[in-house]
């Protein structure tokens, strides 16, 4: 079997880019992976989603969670791994759209870009459903084009386009808007080539959505979670209403970020849209990125937060439009009658290349290369790893004081928003709640406060866990932090009083301890 060489180029590339980041499989658990490990290890032991473990989110990222831990253990590097597993097959697609749009060069590029900028993120940004959501994103538009560009088999690449459109949206309600890409890329290229649109591509795809949309739906109805998850979603909405405070300040913050992480992309992105405006007509298939772009950003703007890791769905479009404007470069740098063509193009394309896969094994070098030569512990690597008053070296402190003193698979209760801690501590979730803003803000069921503090009378976990300066106004709809909240929360602060006593402190930590148990040393 003869291996062509723009496809040894992607195998290469997916081979180095992988190796360079197999690093960040040291990376700590920050508070959105905690979660989504928590509920993840919650139904491997049979617990039901939004009944048992509550969570705003649909659920498809905490069964993709539940998979990678069934598979590689109760670990943070079990979570850590999906990063790495979900980048060769999406490699390989954009490489495929990119070839389709273009060239394979630009396919490459696209390959390249996409790598470099995905695993130089920080740890908070890596392991979210706005990361992994990516690789069905990518096939369902990849299925789309096939689906048009095909005569005899375009409904089944339309069934399959319409699945992972619908799966998608399993991951978060505002990624319906990929919907309207995969419909566009189809419509768009059916166009192109002056073809009618056939009516079974259009029931195929519509038949693939129904089949992954009502078959969520019945398996939520069958282990119970249904009415839980519809409430859910609906205070969800209330919650993403009011938006992250100051929206332009918050805006401009993000911006700034972003900027930092993805200002050379968004020069090419820049460079690569100048170029195109020249060449976009009404054939050309730089229209599906561009729109492809404008959903990703729209998904970002409706949720009115701006995090860092809700800019994600814009990366594979951004990749694209870089790598047309690399090659375009490239190719204006070497027109006829400037120098000789293909040995210094060679020369180029493998310079700028080597140059970006050193930036990114810099970046995760620079975070890593101390614990992994032995030069520090793993207590001052995770201290580096913060995000506001969050510190990951706090996290693994706590959970290694509770596993030296409470058996695994008991209970813990921790009001603040650090549900890491039960995954890194092996211990369960006393109550549904694995954070405590349902329990504080306003738009959520006042019932619920009720509810929670009766069980916890009958639970009575050996720890309860209360944070300090964790002021988070978007989420609790105030500006205190959850020390302060717990003072206004009557039935939870007599029940801690009553039966707990102040233990011990770690970092921004107040451990309580059940009274029935002795102090240990």
């Amino acid at each position: 079997m003869i291996i062509k060489r723009p496809v040894f180029l992607l195998l290469a590339l997916i081979v180095v880019i992988t190796l360079i980041a197999l690093p960040t499989l040291t990376y700590p658990l920050g508070r959105d992976q905690g979660e989504f490990a928590t509920i993840g290890r919650g139904i491997l032991d049979g617990r039901i989603p939004y009944v048992d473990l509550w969570n705003p989110k649909p659920p498809a990222i905490f069964y993709v969670y539940a998979a990678a831990i069934r598979l590689f253990g109760r670990s943070s590097e079990a979570v850590r791994v999906l990063d790495l597993l979900m980048f060769p097959p999406l490699a390989a697609t954009l490489y495929w759209i990119g070839k389709r749009l273009a060239s394979s060069r630009v396919g490459l590029w696209a390959t390249l870009l996409f790598g470099v900028f995905y695993f130089t993120e920080t740890f908070w940004t890596l392991s979210q459903n706005d990361g992994i959501v990516l690789l069905p994103m990518a096939l369902a538009l990849a299925c789309a084009i096939k689906a048009a560009d095909a005569e005899k088999r375009s409904a089944l690449w339309a069934l399959a386009s319409g699945a992972l459109s619908a799966y998608v949206i399993w991951y978060k309600y505002p990624f319906a808007l990929f919907v309207g890409v995969a419909v566009f890329a189809y419509v768009w290229v059916r166009a192109r080539r002056a073809s009618p649109l056939q009516w079974r591509d259009i029931g195929a795809f519509i038949v693939g959505g129904l089949l992954i949309g009502i078959g969520g739906i019945a398996h939520m109805m069958a282990i119970g979670a249904w009415d839980a998850l519809v409430q859910s979603a609906l205070v969800t909405a209330s919650y993403t209403a009011q938006g992250n405070g100051d929206l332009i300040s918050a805006m401009q913050t993000a911006l700034g970020f972003r900027w930092q992480q993805w200002g050379a992309l968004f020069i090419l992105a820049l460079i690569g849209l100048m170029l195109a405006i020249r060449r976009f007509n009404r054939r050309s298939l730089w229209w599906i990125v561009l729109v492809w772009l404008i959903a990703g950003t729209a998904m970002m703007l409706v949720q009115l937060k701006f995090y860092d890791y809700h800019w994600l769905p814009m990366l594979p479009p951004l990749a694209l439009i870089g790598a047309g404007a690399l090659e375009a470069i490239v190719n204006a740098i070497f027109r006829k009658g400037d120098l000789p063509g293909r040995p210094y193009t060679t020369i180029l394309h493998g310079g700028a290349a080597v140059a970006l896969l050193l930036v990114m094994l810099t970046v995760i070098g620079a975070r890593t290369f101390p614990y992994l030569t032995g030069r520090e512990d793993q207590v001052a690597y995770y201290h580096q790893f913060q995000a506001g008053e969050f510190v990951a070296d706090e996290s693994l402190e706590v959970a290694n004081f509770l596993k030296a003193r409470v058996a695994p698979g008991d209970s813990l209760f921790i009001w603040g928003f650090r549900p890491e801690v039960y995954y890194l501590s092996q211990l369960n979730p006393a109550v549904r709640f694995i954070f405590q803003f349902p329990l504080v803000a306003n738009w959520y069921p006042v019932e619920w406060r009720k509810q929670t503090a009766d069980i916890l009378w009958a639970a009575l976990p050996p720890y309860v866990l209360v944070l300090q300066v964790d002021y988070m106004p978007w989420v609790t709809g105030n500006n205190e932090d959850s020390n302060t909240d717990l003072q206004g929360y009557t039935e939870l602060n007599n029940w801690l009083e009553f039966n707990y006593v102040r233990d011990s402190q770690i970092g921004n930590f107040l451990i309580w301890r059940r009274t029935s148990i002795p102090k240990s040393s």
